[in-house]
Order: structure tokens, then C-alpha cells, then sequence
């Protein structure tokens, strides 16, 4: 498909009950988007989607030969651990990063975005939860910025894992709790919550979300494209919007109390 359809098309597979989107660039400068969905019938046909067989082992690495380091806000580098390190400068922070069988490189703009508006609100004061942590690459970020306490869960045991062995890798892990724990379990408040997670997710989980934010606290909404910010924001009716960002089509929202 053409790239200005990418992302609506990549849209529909989320839709779709999507846990991951990946885009090829094809030699013509198409777009192919690659992705498991529950409902192959909810895709519209004007994209000529098809099923594939697919290599369990040998698909979720593949991706792993076009990683590289990615650079977020003023001095975050996300580096995955296999590829040759980046130029780093003596302010940067490095992000050691290897997502095992989670989702979540660390690559993708919402989480770029997410990466750029946590190094400018965490402080060694900060507490902070990390809804659907995937890798851990937020959570590790806001601990390696100094972050007093950093909560991280998810609902996939394969990502509770990751995020554990990345804390580890980063020298974090006495500061990172990762678990299972649904949201409605959690007793504290968080001066800092963020949810990178899309659309579906964050509407879904809405009520259980915002109760979990501090009174004067804040809430990062990421993994939404431009148009379904409004949409989302509807379902955010304790807390307003305090800033906004784009990057690709992608967006993040900062509400407070």
C-alpha cells in the first residue's frame, strides 16, 4: 500500500485485536504491514490483507537485524544490547535494552515520545507506575533518571519478565517492581502514570487508570495515533490535558489533576 495509508491501515489491524504492527518498506516505497489479528474480517479489503504462514521461532527475531540505537529527548539513548553502541556524550543516559519475546523495542515514535516528556518530569522524588510495561523501557528510564520508586506491571508474563532482566541489566533493579498485579489491586497513588499501550487499552482500562494517579500527580497517554487523542480523551474525565506532542502520526498526551 501506499505510505499515506499505512497508517489507517495499521490502525484497522490494532483494530483488529493487533499485538504488534510491523512495516516493511518494499523497493517501490509501498508499505507492508505485517501484524497477528483475532478478527482477519474486521481488516476492509481495500488493503488486499491475506494470511500467511508464519515461522513462530524464527519471526519474533527477525526483526532483530534492523534494530539500532534511537536517540529520545535530550540526552535518552535506547540502545539494544546486540548492535554496535551509539556516539554517546558525557550527559546522556543509556538505555541497555533487550526485549526478549515482549513487545516493545523501544523503537516506535510513542515510545520516543513517552522516553522525551519522562526525562523532563521525573525527579529523585518522583513515584512512578509503568501500565503495560512491555520491555520495561519506560520503567527502566525513569528509574536510570532517578525516580523514587518506579511500579511496573502487565498482564503478559513474557513482559514482566523482560522488564525484570533490563532493570537488572541497567543497574535498576532495587528500585523496579514488576509484577502481574491487575490495576484494580494496587492500593498506592503515582505522582507520575504512564500507559503506552493504544487506543483500545487505555479506553478500556480508563477508570482503573486515572485511580491511580496522585492528586497532584500526572498521566502520560501514549500509542495513539493524532486522530484517536479526542476520542480517548473523552473516557479521561478526572484529569485535563496539560500538554500534547506528535511525532510520525503518533501521539502522547500529559493530563493532570
Amino acid at each position: 500500500m501506499a505510505r499515506p495509508e499505512a497508517e489507517l491501515a495499521a490502525d484497522a489491524l490494532w483494530q483488529a485485536g493487533a499485538s504488534a504492527v510491523s512495516e516493511v518498506t518494499l523497493e517501490d516505497g509501498a508499505v507492508r504491514l505485517v501484524a497477528e489479528v483475532d478478527q482477519m474480517s474486521a481488516v476492509p479489503e481495500r488493503w488486499g490483507a491475506r494470511t500467511v504462514a508464519t515461522d513462530p521461532a524464527g519471526d519474533l527475531d527477525a526483526w532483530r537485524a534492523w534494530a539500532r540505537p534511537h536517540r529520545a529527548g535530550r540526552h535518552l539513548v535506547v540502545q539494544p544490547t546486540w548492535v554496535e553502541p551509539a556516539a554517546t556524550g558525557a550527559d546522556d543516559v543509556v538505555i541497555s535494552l533487550d526485549p526478549g519475546r515482549a513487545f516493545g523495542s523501544g523503537a516506535h515514535p510513542s515510545t520516543l515520545l513517552a522516553l522525551a516528556v519522562i526525562e523532563d518530569l521525573v525527579t529523585p522524588a518522583t513515584r512512578v507506575l509503568d501500565v503495560g510495561c512491555g520491555s520495561g523501557v519506560l520503567a527502566v528510564a525513569a528509574a536510570l533518571l532517578g525516580a523514587d520508586r518506579v511500579v511496573a506491571v502487565d498482564v503478559d508474563p513474557a513482559a514482566v519478565e523482560a522488564t525484570r532482566q533490563n532493570a537488572l541489566l541497567n543497574g535498576v533493579a532495587h528500585r523496579v517492581e514488576v509484577s502481574t498485579t491487575p490495576l484494580g489491586e494496587l492500593t498506592d497513588r503515582f505522582d507520575l502514570v504512564l500507559a503506552n499501550i493504544g487506543v483500545r487499552v487505555l479506553t478500556d482500562l480508563a477508570a482503573g487508570i486515572e485511580a491511580c494517579v496522585a492528586s497532584d500527580g500526572a498521566l502520560l497517554l501514549s500509542g495513539l495515533l493524532d486522530d484517536q487523542v479526542d476520542g480517548t480523551l473523552a473516557a479521561y474525565a478526572r484529569v485535563r490535558e496539560a500538554e500534547r506532542r506528535s511525532l510520525d502520526g503518533w501521539s502522547i498526551v500529559r493530563l493532570v489533576r
